[in-house]
C-alpha cells in the first residue's frame, strides 16, 4: 500500500473538534498499490475529520479522474470520479473491521494511515464495465478500426457443428 507519509494521519497530537486535509492521488499513488487496476490517475480527496474522546469520524470527498482501458475496444481513456464517503474509527482493545463503515483500532496507537481507505474509495467509484462515453450525437467514442473488426465478426454467421447435428435430429 502506499508508503508516502502524506497519507497518514498523526490523530494523537490533533485536539477535539473538526479538522481538514486535503490529498493530491496521481499516478505515483496508483503504482505503490500491488495489483491495482487502476494504474493513473488526478484525484482530489478532502477529508473533513471530526476527533471525539470514543472515535473519530472521517468525512471523504473524492473528486477527479482516473485512468481506465475500455473494455470494449481497450483503449485508455480518463473516467471522471466523483463521490463521498464516511468512515468511523473507534478506539478499542485490538484492530477490528466492525463493518465497511465502522474500524476499531488499539487505543495505544497514535496514527491512521488512510491510503488503503482512499485506494478502496476510489475503486468503488470505478464502474464495472468501462466503456468510452458516447459523443454529443450518441456515438461512440471507442478506436472505429477495433469496432468495425467487432462488427465483422459479429455479422458472420458461426454455428457449432455439434448444434447442427442436434437440429438435424429435430428435424427427422
Amino acid at each position: 500500500m502506499a508508503k508516502t507519509k502524506e497519507f497518514i494521519i498523526p490523530f494523537k497530537g490533533l485536539g477535539l473538534g473538526f479538522h481538514e486535509f486535503t490529498f493530491e492521488v496521481s499516478k505515483k499513488f496508483f503504482e505503490e498499490i500491488e495489483y491495482s487496476e487502476i494504474k493513473n490517475g488526478s484525484i482530489n480527496v478532502g477529508l473533513a475529520l471530526e476527533k471525539q474522546e470514543t472515535m473519530m469520524v472521517f468525512n471523504f470527498t473524492i473528486d477527479g479522474e482516473i485512468g481506465v482501458n475500455c473494455d470494449r475496444c481497450l483503449e485508455p481513456f480518463d473516467y471522471l470520479v466523483n463521490g463521498q464517503q464516511q468512515l468511523i474509527v473507534q478506539f478499542g482493545e485490538s484492530y477490528k473491521e466492525e463493518t465497511d463503515e465502522i474500524i476499531i483500532i488499539p487505543e495505544n496507537e497514535y496514527e491512521f494511515n488512510i491510503a488503503p481507505i482512499i485506494y478502496e474509495y476510489i475503486y468503488l467509484l470505478k464502474p464495472i464495465q468501462c466503456i468510452h462515453p458516447d459523443d454529443d450525437e450518441g456515438y461512440t467514442t471507442c478506436n472505429s478500426e477495433v469496432m468495425d473488426k467487432l462488427n465483422n465478426i459479429n455479422s458472420q454467421e458461426q454455428t457449432d457443428p455439434r448444434w447442427d447435428a442436434l437440429k438435424e435430429l429435430k428435424e427427422e
